[in-house]
């Protein structure tokens, strides 16, 4: 609802002075007072029925001056039209009345005569008189004999008296006094008729009766921009409007302090920061000078303080972020509950020495946040001695620190925990070589932080956590940290024989362990196995650990494929197996051999020596120092066969009913695949692999949706977009490298799983392969060596409007001698195909046709020049199969 400033006086008539909705307006809106709505209807009615009695008013009588004084104290003068004559028949002097004698007590003699009958006085529309402050003053003049009497009318009104007495001295004054001026503020001064209409417009928005206020507002003369900026006149009243006196007059008095065109930005960002009233005594001028850099940096400074922030405090976030060349960045949308100390030079030589890390502006934000939100947090970024770290270890644990940082939770306990483990964390790197200290901050947070323990659990946690965090860090091991969230079920472990065992694991098994776990995406089916593992077979993952660690690993990943139902089903099915529940090897020989050869099928592997393994299955008899041999090597492998057993369950579920070879290794991806694509992609994966198993290999290309999607782009050659070039050229550092198009709807599936990225098997947009795999515009083309080992790979497609899209090459940090033969090869297609190259100019719509989801990651901009491309060699022509 429009805001209602005061009413004016004009030729048109009475006109409200309507606060304008929209930002950036320069004007007040004008609306006929009948047409306004809502409080103050009451009045509003009334002063119209005072101004339409002065339309026809009939002499200078008692009604008329309330009528003329309700209207003059309840609006302001307007735009005034053409003053009129001031030689009215008011001005006039009235005839002396007959005065009463002994002889005529009548006032006139005998009872024939009559006096003589004053005039019956004009109608006058008086309402002219009122738009021009001299034909106001010449009106009142006349009208002075009844002001008691109209002024006793208005106080039986209910109006105040204390201020219609001021009225009265300034109608009987005889200076220039403005009775509007006198009944809403006290002010009896003639310099009241010379006030602008801005101020005293504005002064309509102030608490009635309190004179300190206009008083406040008339110290700004001269010193506002009401009239040369007319966006400061409605900012002002809408501030005054909706702040009321008290806070507003306040901010417009720090507005005054300030060049016009910082006026007006300081008055709109205190609508912007949309923040309840606040007292401006708590502004500190010396923001404007970052608000010169940043606009928003005003609005946020202002949200800061609204919301209980000092000013130090604030303007200690805002020289970080100038310091750090980031003045395109501001404050974050919610702000900490309370300030602090900021330690900025401890920070920005944080940052200086993390520079190379340092690509946002999240981790000086975050920091800063925390050292108003967390008690002691400036104190503990002081303490530590960031440049005895290596730049890594420093950025990475500046980083973890950050992560307390949740603006929509206070998080005394975790803050307690970190405050009382630092001390021992940083005495923990000094004896870490450089390299590794960061591996270090990564482990401690993700076994005791938010992704392990949330900063609470056992006694003992602490300290194991930190014995086997320091002998992880050695120079042997990775110096970045991939798995040693996979051991959280073992160190967690309640009981105190399998954490003690743990840390008497080799550093040779833990090696082959962490190399098992050195794909990202993979860590964690292979994390989930464990944790199921764990919880009911912890001996055997210990056993294994040490034996057999690359069939833990690769039975840990397949056993966190399935969901939680299947995987608890296989558990209970793996625990009754005989196998499991006794050791085989205690078992006669005639036992054990017809086990073994009952169970020993579809990859689970003898544990037998080959000599030992041949005699048996041939029914020949060994003797009993050969038998012991044999038992006692084939005893070493028990952990290796039960996980074997478990790894034939999981793939036997996996499989289903298909006919499928799960000792293919393409096999088993694709049924993982099958099982761990999210979305609608998953129906048309398993129809795919169905028909793939069932021998029909073609199946996307005969699909009636592959057919009629060739009909609608009839520019694209089957036969040429479906084999495509084969281009073979020697590339230094990798011999013959043969690119070609992968028509093996398994070898599709693989594509990001080859070369480590989002579209592997469990990434985070694997259904992206299936897409792939299931749209025939889709392709992908692999650079293999002589091997036939991947080198790389590109997504190709043909986008609605008939371009050939080349995606990006990965891996990206591929060669740059491999990436210009991806270029030969897809400028050599284009022109096969006889469609355009895209060259990354925009990211060309590429339809679904089987699929219904598909990320894509932007076009290929291979125009981008690149010194290190350098053109492949011995450079051979393209053929076609």
């Amino acid at each position: 609802m429009s805001r209602l400033i005061c009413v004016s006086r004009e030729p048109e008539g009475l006109m409200g002075l309507v606060l304008p909705e929209e930002e950036g307006a320069s004007r007040l809106l004008r609306v006929p007072l009948e047409q306004l709505s809502g409080p103050g209807a009451a009045e509003r009615a009334s002063l119209r029925a005072s101004w339409e009695h002065l339309g026809r008013a009939r002499g200078a009588t008692v009604d008329t001056l309330t009528h003329v004084l309700r209207v003059l104290l309840h609006t302001v003068a307007g735009e005034p039209g053409p003053a009129p004559s001031l030689a009215h028949p008011w001005l006039e002097s009235p005839p002396a009345p007959h005065r009463r004698t002994a002889a005529h007590p009548r006032g006139y003699r005998g009872t024939i005569h009559q006096p003589p009958k004053r005039a019956s006085p004009e109608v006058l529309d008086v309402r002219p008189y009122l738009l021009h402050r001299a034909t106001v003053r010449a009106l009142l003049e006349s009208l002075r004999p009844h002001v008691d009497e109209a002024l006793q009318r208005l106080g039986d009104e209910g109006l105040s008296l204390e201020r219609l007495a001021l009225v009265r001295q300034a109608l009987l004054a005889a200076g220039r006094a403005e009775v509007a001026l006198a009944w809403r503020h006290g002010v009896l001064e003639e310099r009241g008729a010379e006030l602008p209409a801005s101020l005293v417009r504005l002064g309509c928005l102030l608490t009635p009766g309190v004179p300190a206020d206009f008083g406040r507002l008339l110290a700004l003369r001269g010193r506002l921009a009401l009239d040369t900026h007319p966006e400061v006149m409605i900012l002002a009243a809408r501030l005054l409007a909706e702040w009321g006196p008290e806070k507003g007059l306040g901010w417009l008095e720090v507005a005054a302090s300030l060049v016009p065109e910082s006026q007006t930005a300081l008055l709109a960002a205190l609508f912007q920061a949309k923040t309840s009233p606040f007292d401006a005594s708590l502004y500190d001028p010396r923001i404007e000078a970052f608000a010169s850099l940043r606009a928003d940096w005003r609005v946020d400074y202002l949200r800061g303080l609204a919301s209980g922030l000092s000013s130090d405090f604030l303007l200690s976030g805002l020289r970080l972020l100038d310091a750090l060349g980031m003045s395109r960045e501001g404050l974050p949308r919610v702000l900490p509950r309370s300030s602090g100390p900021v330690p900025e030079e401890c920070l920005l030589d944080l940052f200086d020495f993390v520079a190379s890390k340092l690509s946002g502006a999240y981790l000086p934000v975050c920091l800063w946040e925390l050292c108003g939100a967390l008690p002691g947090f400036a104190e503990l970024l002081v303490a530590t001695p960031w440049r005895a770290l290596s730049a890594e270890a420093a950025w990475h644990l500046a980083y973890e620190l950050s992560c307390l940082w949740d603006p929509g939770e206070e998080r005394p306990r975790e803050w307690a925990a970190i405050r009382r483990l630092h001390p021992r964390l940083l005495r923990l790197l000094e004896r870490i070589p450089a390299s590794h200290q960061q591996r270090a901050v990564e482990m401690v947070f993700k076994v005791l932080g938010r992704r392990g323990a949330k900063w609470s659990g056992p006694d003992w946690l602490e300290s194991t956590t930190f014995r086997l965090v320091e002998r992880l860090c050695g120079p042997s091991f990775a110096t970045v940290d991939r798995f040693v969230s996979v051991l959280e079920p073992l160190l967690h472990h309640s009981l105190p024989e399998v954490r003690e065992r743990l840390s008497r694991v080799s550093d040779r098994s833990l090696l082959r362990f962490e190399e098992g776990c050195s794909r990202g995406d993979l860590v964690g089916l292979v994390g989930e196995g464990m944790r199921l593992l764990v919880a009911r077979h912890a001996s055997l993952v210990l056993d294994a650990l040490e034996s057999c660690t690359e069939t833990l690993v690769r039975t840990a990943q397949l056993l966190g494929t399935p969901h939680k139902e299947a995987q608890a089903a296989l558990l209970e099915d793996f625990a009754r197996h005989p196998w499991v529940r006794e050791d085989p090897f205690q078992w006669p020989p005639g036992v054990l051999a017809a086990s073994l050869r009952e169970h020993c099928v579809d990859g689970v592997e003898s544990p037998l020596p080959r000599k030992a393994r041949l005699a048996w299955e041939a029914g020949e008899a060994l003797t009993p120092v050969q038998t012991e041999r044999a038992l006692r090597l084939a005893a070493t492998q028990l952990p290796r066969l039960r996980l074997q057993v478990l790894a034939r369950g999981v793939l036997e579920f996996l499989r289903g009913n298909l006919e499928a070879d799960v000792g293919d290794t393409r096999v088993r991806h694709a049924l993982q695949m099958a099982r761990l694509v999210e979305g609608g992609n998953r129906r048309g994966l398993r129809r795919l692999l169905n028909h793939y198993f069932a021998g029909e290999r073609d199946f996307i290309v005969h699909h009636p949706e592959s057919r009629s999607w060739f009909a609608r782009h009839p520019r694209v050659k089957p036969e040429t977009w479906l084999t495509g070039p084969v281009l073979c050229r020697e590339v230094p550092g990798f011999g013959r490298v043969t690119l070609a198009l992968e028509r093996d709807a398994l070898e599709v599936l693989r594509m990001g799983t080859y070369v480590g990225s989002c579209f592997g098997l469990n990434g985070l947009y694997a259904e992206s392969a299936a897409a792939v795999a299931l749209d025939v515009n889709k392709r992908v083309l692999y650079a293999r060596d002589s091997r036939g080992s991947v080198l790389a790979r590109q997504l190709l497609a043909i986008s609605k409007d008939d371009l050939l899209v080349p995606f990006f090459v990965y891996p990206k940090s591929a060669a740059p001698a491999l990436q210009a033969l991806f270029l030969d090869y897809d400028l050599a297609f284009a022109e096969a195909l006889g469609l355009p190259l895209n060259d990354g100019d925009g990211d060309p719509e590429v339809e679904f046709v089987l699929s219904s989801s598909f990320w894509h990651d932007g076009a290929w901009d291979f125009t981008t020049p690149d010194d290190e491309m350098a053109p492949p060699s011995s450079p051979e022509p393209v053929s076609h199969p």
